[in-house]
């Protein structure tokens, strides 16, 4: 066990080989975040108290890399065999758990759960959600990662949401920890947005138009054998970064004005072996390197182009 937080070097070249080898291990998000971090005019909080993703999802990986060579699985080649890093991710959150229960930050579930019954029990698929009024904020309990995705996915999807929409950039709170079956659990918020309600819901077209300026293309991923435009999706050819679910109760428009944040979004970096890249393996799309930012131009074509 850790005493201090490792550094992602390390970890970064581990990767690289476990990758070359064939075998999983999460490829690093420093890359993308540089290169989205330079186009943004800001970025936005993504940490209390000091501890932050950054720290979680080395500490993170820190566990999944941390096991015998041979307990590490094949990275994927298919969407069922995502399946198989569950035992990786079993590993990662064990690790990070005995961390945080030793330095912390720990967030106390039964206050968690308290706001969350009284506001009758808000939330979806993936989050359970109470608002504090006073603080402006939404806070998001972490119930179920989707996609076939790891909790080290879901570190690098908000490090990658301050980067892009540094706007409604989400803050980690801390994790609760379940007294009995120890289950750690990731308690996140994000600033309150009010919506303007007087104009027509935001369309297809505006959103296209806002994330080409961010430099995303659009593509239409296949949902259950069906290619669906209703998800919206992105993909930026420079970084391999995929961003969809971006409906109009996740694009809103700000009040007293017309400009558009992105709210809620699911963003996943593309690379070998994730659930990214094999989705737009469907479309026709070629697998992105590991390597993406090393010739960017010739990965934009490639992206593009389908070549």
């Amino acid at each position: 066990m850790f005493s201090e937080i490792p550094s992602s070097n390390e970890l970064t070249q581990q990767a690289f080989q476990f990758r070359k080898e064939g075998r999983y291990a999460a490829h690093p998000v420093e890359a993308a975040l540089r290169y989205h971090r330079a186009q943004a005019e800001n970025t936005g909080a993504q940490s209390h108290g000091g501890f932050d993703f950054e720290s979680a999802e080395i500490l993170y990986r820190a566990g999944a890399q941390g096991l015998r060579f041979s307990e590490i699985p094949q990275l994927p080649q298919s969407i069922p065999e995502l399946s198989r890093l569950a035992s990786v991710d079993r590993s990662a959150r064990s690790h990070l758990r005995h961390w945080v229960d030793i330095h912390g930050p720990v967030y106390e579930e039964s206050i968690f759960i308290e706001a969350w019954e009284s506001q009758e029990k808000r939330g979806g698929a993936e989050h359970h959600v109470h608002h504090d009024q006073e603080q402006g904020r939404w806070f998001k309990r972490l119930h179920r990662s989707l996609h076939f995705t790891t909790l080290g996915d879901y570190f690098d999807r908000l490090r990658l949401h301050e980067a892009i929409f540094p706007e409604t950039a989400y803050r980690l709170e801390g994790f609760t920890i379940n007294a009995k079956n120890k289950q750690l659990t990731s308690v996140v918020s994000q600033p309150h947005v009010e919506v303007n309600t007087s104009l027509p819901p935001v369309t297809k077209a505006e959103t296209d138009e806002l994330m080409s300026g961010l430099g995303f293309a659009p593509v239409q991923l296949y949902h259950d054998g069906i290619q669906d435009d209703g998800y919206y999706a992105y993909v930026h050819p420079a970084t391999g970064v995929l961003v969809f679910d971006l409906h109009d109760e996740n694009v809103v428009r700000l009040q007293g004005t017309d400009e558009l944040v992105v709210i809620d979004p699911f963003i996943c970096l593309a690379r070998r072996g994730t659930w990214a890249s094999l989705k737009l393996a469907e479309i026709g799309l070629p697998e992105p390197p590991d390597d993406l930012l090393l010739n960017p131009s010739e990965t934009s074509s490639r992206l593009t182009s389908g070549d």
